[in-house]
């Protein structure tokens, strides 16, 4: 699977291992390196506008899960920056009780340097 394959898939249904496994094994890739360039990708979309937040967010909410079941199995740490993407797609979703728009006042400044700094 490419990475336009997952991401495809991503944004339209749930994903499992399987999908990273396969996504990890044609780009040649770790799988931890995967879930770093998977989250990254969608990342830069959202920044040039290219993948709305909305399907952004829930293909995060997707990778997530998942991440945190394999990171638990392999006993490793939390894997970055697709944490930090996971928890700045998250900030979106909620008002902060400063009626500021979460996306762009929390979210997209976060994905701005997670970019700027990976």
């Amino acid at each position: 699977m490419n990475i336009e394959e997952f991401v495809q898939k991503a944004i339209r249904e749930d994903i499992s291992i399987t999908d990273i496994e396969s996504y990890s094994k044609s780009s040649s890739t770790d799988i931890e390196s995967a879930f770093n360039k998977l989250s990254l990708h969608f990342a830069e979309k959202f920044n040039e506008g290219s993948i709305s937040y909305t399907d952004c967010d829930f293909a995060m909410n997707g990778i997530w899960p998942i991440m945190l079941d394999y990171i638990m199995e392999k006993d490793i740490p939390l894997l970055e920056p697709c944490y930090e993407i996971y928890c700045a797609f998250d900030a979106g979703e909620y008002n902060h009780g400063d009626d500021a728009d979460p996306v762009e006042k929390y979210t997209l400044p976060a994905i701005k340097e997670i970019l700027e700094n990976a």
